[in-house]
């Protein structure tokens, strides 16, 4: 029997200043993520979004419909909210922003 790709959900929290020095974090983990299946980043604790992160998540979606896998950024912080508000992205990142149930 041939071995089929991964379709496990590879999850990881964003930290709460999503800056210069934790894209380069976030884009390795990204690549290894997108290779394996299916993307969420729990977008809940930012409090500060740069623009070059916002335009590596846009990759990472483009990245992912090439690949064939979703990519996802759960429970946007309000500061995630303004930021993509701010830079006239709400259309383009709609569709990858979701809100789920939180389990405590």
């Amino acid at each position: 029997m041939p071995n089929m790709p991964q379709t496990e959900i590879q999850s990881l929290p964003l930290p709460s200043v999503v800056d210069v020095d934790a894209i380069d974090e976030l884009r390795d983990w990204l690549n290894g993520a997108l290779d394996t299946g299916d993307v969420r980043l729990d977008g809940s604790g930012v409090t500060r979004l740069v623009t070059n992160a916002l335009l590596m998540m846009i990759s990472a979606r483009n990245t992912a419909e090439a690949k064939g896998v979703t990519f996802q950024i759960s429970n946007p912080s309000p500061a995630f909210g303004e930021a993509v508000d701010r830079l006239g992205m709400q259309q383009v990142m709609a569709p990858i922003l979701t809100r789920t149930e939180q389990e405590d």
